[in-house]
């Protein structure tokens, strides 16, 4: 049996993860962007948060949790987690997760660099205002430092009172577009290690490619 792998745009959900992290800085011009990054991801710990993901005219809603180099992301029928170490990806559809090494090589960076590294990942390109339900929002526009992603860029909202993210819209090199719009945005919230490991449910086929 020839087996794939769930979750093709894993490259795209991995960038919402780390994008949705980007949104903890205040934006205000590229450069004082990139200036203030590094003190401001020293406090960030822990992240969750709801979304609404919208691709190809239909619309998935799903929940988020990162912390460190770790994170969880839960589509319902799909579920992506790492520790760090391993990557567990499950189709719940198939009845299958698959089990790998967690390897940049597959994800195209580490969501735990943009805790200490964030301008190693991305180039803030730009940065202006907008007014999104009445309520005023820095907006940045990022492009990966990594050639060969398959992301070409994102647009990032955040609230400007706060620095809470809200919206995020992600493109890819093929011309598709992900969109996500996101709620309760919890930050530096407690989550324990069993929130970045997965229990495959009884008779689900495990594929270990480790």
């Amino acid at each position: 049996m020839t087996h794939s792998v769930p979750f093709r745009p894993l490259g795209l959900l991995t960038l919402l993860a780390a994008v949705l992290l980007a949104g903890q800085v205040q934006a205000q011009t590229p450069e004082a962007v990139a200036q203030r990054l590094q003190e401001r991801y020293g406090a960030l710990s822990s992240l969750r948060a709801s979304f609404v993901q919208t691709a190809g005219g239909q619309q998935l809603r799903g929940t988020l949790s990162v912390r460190r180099d770790a994170f969880r992301l839960d589509l319902g029928h799909q579920v992506l987690v790492t520790d760090g170490g391993t990557l567990w990806s499950y189709s719940r559809d198939d009845e299958q997760v698959v089990v790998q090494d967690y390897e940049l090589t597959r994800v195209g960076f580490s969501v735990g660099q943009l805790f200490t590294d964030y301008l190693e990942v991305f180039r803030v390109t730009g940065a202006t205002k907008a007014t999104i339900g009445g309520v005023q929002h820095d907006v940045l526009t990022l492009r990966p430092r990594q050639s060969g992603m398959s992301v070409r860029d994102a647009t990032l909202y955040v609230r400007s009172s706060d620095a809470v993210p809200t919206r995020v819209r992600v493109h890819d090199t093929n011309g598709g577009t992900l969109a996500f719009d996101l709620r309760d945005v919890q930050r530096n919230v407690s989550l324990p290690a069993s929130t970045f490991r997965f229990d495959a449910p009884s008779g689900t086929e495990v594929v270990d490619l480790r």
